[in-house]
């Protein structure tokens, strides 16, 4: 089954520290990351989507230079529109290079677009990506090849084949029914301990590791994926994400929308207070070695 990226975009929004929002703890840890880079340090998202957290991570850190990617046309068409100080642009799935013209990163001295050359970004960021790629090895050798020497890289992945994880256990129930590959594009089912060895093969040197939604976010998501199956059956909503989906849900009451408010916050405070202990929702930090 091959997913749409094109007609299901994240990150139309903007990701926020407030505790009541579901970016809040991924940025937190992506900012924690890039804490001690100084100004005019060059930062990238990839598989940005409509730019939620890289337009985030420049309205917080301004000096940075920020730049996100992704393979579709219509997530970048709508982050563009934003004005919001960041360079975007279209990439293929295992190379940054610009797929459309003119590049909106400064040429070199040789012409070639900066984005085509080694060793350019001083921190990358990943937010729900690895999982959905089919080659993570192949792109994780691309984001190292764009990193400066020592170069920072940040990544969240969800570890559903985690024996932590709630999806592990719902699957070995056979009560899984590939839900969050047909409305999330998950095809990667990552263990804590194979996503630490991906990294160890293609030579990044883990630096920290938080961990967060252990058990109240996990059931949170198993229920929105349950609600978003059963939408996907009614006519013309064959294929929806959880960001669509919840925001077709406006007209909700305001009793309904401070339930979800306090819910949010009990999963930010989950991931706060258990962050060293072990979950499959993963925040990793990594050098380039």
């Amino acid at each position: 089954m091959s997913y749409n990226y094109e007609q299901s975009i994240w990150g139309r929004g903007e990701a926020s520290l407030r505790w009541s929002d579901p970016t809040a703890f991924r940025l937190k840890q992506a900012l924690n990351a890039i804490g001690n880079l100084p100004a005019g340090a060059t930062v990238l998202e990839v598989g940005c989507g409509a730019g939620q957290f890289i337009r985030a991570i420049k309205k917080l850190r301004p000096e940075l230079e920020c730049a996100g990617c992704d393979i579709s046309n219509e997530a970048v068409g709508i982050a563009k529109k934003q004005n919001d100080g960041v360079k975007y642009w279209v990439s293929s799935a295992y190379h940054v290079t610009c797929e459309t013209s003119p590049c909106p990163l400064p040429s070199t001295g040789s012409g070639q677009a900066l984005c085509e050359g080694e060793g350019i970004f001083d921190a990358v960021l990943v937010f729900d990506v690895l999982e959905h790629v089919d080659d993570p090895a192949a792109l994780l050798t691309e984001i190292r090849r764009v990193l400066k020497p020592n170069g920072i890289f940040y990544a969240f992945v969800p570890c559903e084949g985690d024996w932590l994880s709630l999806w592990h256990f719902l699957d070995k129930l056979h009560l899984k029914k590939d839900i969050t590959k047909k409305h999330a594009g998950h095809i990667q089912y990552f263990s804590r301990a194979s996503l630490k060895k991906l990294f160890g093969e293609n030579q990044f040197t883990i630096e920290r590791i938080r961990y967060s939604e252990h058990f109240v976010g996990q059931l949170l998501g198993i229920l929105a994926f349950s609600l978003m199956n059963r939408a996907a059956k009614w006519p013309g909503m064959s294929q929806i994400n959880n960001e669509s989906y919840f925001s077709s849900q406006n007209s909700q009451s305001g009793l309904a929308r401070v339930l979800k408010n306090i819910v949010n916050t009990c999963v930010y405070i989950e991931s706060v207070l258990f962050s060293c202990f072990p979950s499959p929702n993963v925040h990793v930090v990594v050098r380039k070695k």
